[in-house]
């Protein structure tokens, strides 16, 4: 029951009516809880201003990763941003592990992943639609996919979301397998999270 070393990893927003706050629960293909994902410190202030903004996706966003015994594990920090955004992947009270860029693609979604040095270590590459992404190598070599679920009926008219992060290899080395794990949570947190 390990964030870290379960394949694949379920990642799956709860329902929410009228709340802007980011929350993801990660569970093993038992449906067993292995991690959950929120932010931590958001203020009131700035919930007043999510509930009043039209579209948030650009604001940003922190949410800290902990795991199935509620013990602090990831910090994934979203930069306010514009037209692309850069994640920073860090342990908690720690120097970063990575970051996480968008890349600007016309019609297609991507990302950089990138080591505490901003160097190049892989990138994930979307489809047209946003469903399906392959991540690969800096050789270009497929290490992983996430693929987005549709909505069932009772999450249609929601912001709930479901990513299935499905890694090819156990032992990827670090910080390139960390920032696959934190993929499939910043995959949703930068495309999706905020849109109404």
């Amino acid at each position: 029951m390990d964030l870290f070393n379960t394949a694949p990893v379920v990642v799956k927003q709860p329902k929410r009516y009228f709340v802007d706050k980011s929350e993801y629960f990660c569970y093993d293909t038992q449906g067993r809880q292995i991690a959950h994902v929120h932010e931590a410190d958001l203020g009131a202030g700035m919930q007043a201003l999510r509930f009043m903004a039209k579209n948030t996706t650009g604001f940003a966003r922190t949410v800290r990763v902990d795991d199935a015994w509620g013990r602090p594990r990831l910090v994934i920090e979203k930069k306010w941003s514009m037209w692309t955004a850069q994640t920073v992947i860090s342990v908690p009270g720690g120097p970063p592990i990575g970051y996480i860029d968008q890349d600007f693609k016309l019609f297609k979604a991507g990302f950089r992943l990138l080591d505490p040095y901003k160097r190049h270590l892989g990138t994930i590459k979307g489809d047209f639609w946003g469903f399906d992404f392959e991540i690969v190598d800096a050789n270009e070599h497929p290490i992983a996919k996430v693929n987005r679920h549709v909505a069932d009926l009772g999450e249609l008219f929601t912001a709930a979301d479901t990513y299935v992060l499905w890694p090819r290899y156990p032992n990827l080395p670090e910080p390139l397998k960390t920032l696959v794990v934190a993929s499939g949570i910043t995959v949703d947190l930068v495309l999706a999270e905020g849109q109404r």
